[in-house]
């Protein structure tokens, strides 16, 4: 039981476990972790549902940017696709279905999964499999430590650094302290303890920001751990990561955010108190995008472009995918697919709150942006 398990961190961790190490139990435990057991977690079934559930169009024009980048290279003989965090492999097989329309890419192709959850990499397989995708060219590892010998390509990822422990924190009449979770009886309750390498108690003073007393938030070493790793690993093409966040004058700006945003997702329910349903609740917190691009950069890689998910779907031609689908598509089905778009498109739904971040090596230089980025590129934002 979980519960077992966490009394017992709690106890050897001295009755304060640092809620870093909270957060990776619930999650990750090999038996009992949430990502770890063998349960529905995406769609209707689950708990939350990602855009390439909701639509093969999100995958398609992603396999659209892909060949761009390839062409970049010189539309070398071979190209890797790593692909961080793949859920059921939906988004996998949109991209291998779309790579079969341009043949010299599909050639070149490469398909490798990161995924440290079985029941995910099971899911993965036979979504795969069912769609007749080859199987021989697609490989499965749980670490970036797998890629010793470099990536040519593009390591990308979607809904992946969200999920990543991390730091919660809170700035108190004594400076800044950590939160951390501590047990009473069968009750989790939270209790206060000095921050934790990485992080040190002049953490934001250091990046000059200011938190006012009271304010909690979310620091994620992990992420940017995990990013510069990539990034040492890419020997030429694009780190692409899309995830809900925010850069980090958006993220810690004092009215903003006062309480952060760290969440739960329980059945489609949000839940704003994350020691409820430990092991069976989704935990996420935005993404801190600037952290992420200057982990990327200080490993020698180039900003390419940062924009939101709407702006870089439009800047794909969705818009005018949907106008083609318009002409083969009966009425009632049409109706459905822009429904769907519009969730991925419009402001109050993913559009705005999920960002593209790119940043590549060894890329043919060109004046003209990525095609994700030619409507719209917010670079500038990612500097404090």
């Amino acid at each position: 039981m979980i519960h077992t398990l966490l009394q017992q961190a709690i106890q050897e961790a001295g009755g304060l476990l640092p809620f870093h190490q909270y957060m990776q139990l619930v999650l990750y435990h090999p038996q009992q972790g949430y990502y770890m057991r063998q349960r529905a977690r995406l769609g209707r079934s689950g708990d939350f549902v990602t855009a390439p559930e909701m639509t093969s169009l999100f995958g398609e024009l992603l396999t659209l940017q892909w060949i761009e980048i390839w062409q970049r290279m010189g539309e070398p003989s071979q190209f890797a696709l790593v692909e961080a965090g793949a859920g059921n492999g939906h988004l996998a097989v949109d991209i291998w279905r779309t790579a079969h329309r341009f043949p010299n890419f599909a050639a070149a192709l490469t398909y490798t999964i990161l995924e440290i959850s079985p029941d995910f990499q099971s899911r993965q397989r036979e979504s795969l499999t069912h769609a007749g995708c080859p199987l021989e060219r697609c490989h499965w590892y749980t670490s970036l430590d797998d890629l010793h010998n470099g990536v040519e390509g593009v390591i990308f990822s979607n809904e992946f650094f969200d999920a990543f422990p991390v730091h919660w924190v809170e700035m108190t009449t004594e400076g800044l302290r950590a939160l951390a979770v501590a047990c009473d009886g069968r009750n989790l309750t939270l209790g206060h303890m000095p921050v934790q390498a990485p992080l040190h108690p002049d953490h934001f003073t250091r990046l000059g920001v200011t938190l006012p007393v009271g304010m909690r938030t979310e620091v994620a070493p992990a992420a940017r751990q995990w990013m510069s790793q990539a990034a040492r690993i890419l020997r030429r093409g694009a780190i692409v990561s899309i995830d809900y966040g925010l850069t980090r004058s958006e993220y810690y700006h004092s009215g903003a955010l006062p309480e952060g945003t760290l969440t739960g997702f329980y059945r489609h329910q949000q839940v704003n108190d994350p020691l409820l349903h430990p092991g069976e609740m989704d935990l996420t917190s935005h993404v801190q995008f600037s952290d992420l691009a200057q982990a990327g950069e200080e490993q020698g890689l180039t900003t390419l472009g940062y924009t939101t998910q709407a702006w870089f779907l439009m800047g794909l031609g969705i818009l005018q995918r949907l106008e083609q689908l318009a002409n083969s598509q009966p009425a009632e089905r049409m109706q459905t697919i822009r429904q769907t778009v519009m969730r991925l498109l419009l402001p109050q739904g993913m559009g705005e709150r999920f960002k593209v971040l790119v940043q590549g090596r060894g890329l043919a230089a060109q004046e003209q942006p990525l095609a994700g980025f030619s409507l719209h590129n917010a670079m500038h934002r990612l500097n404090p």
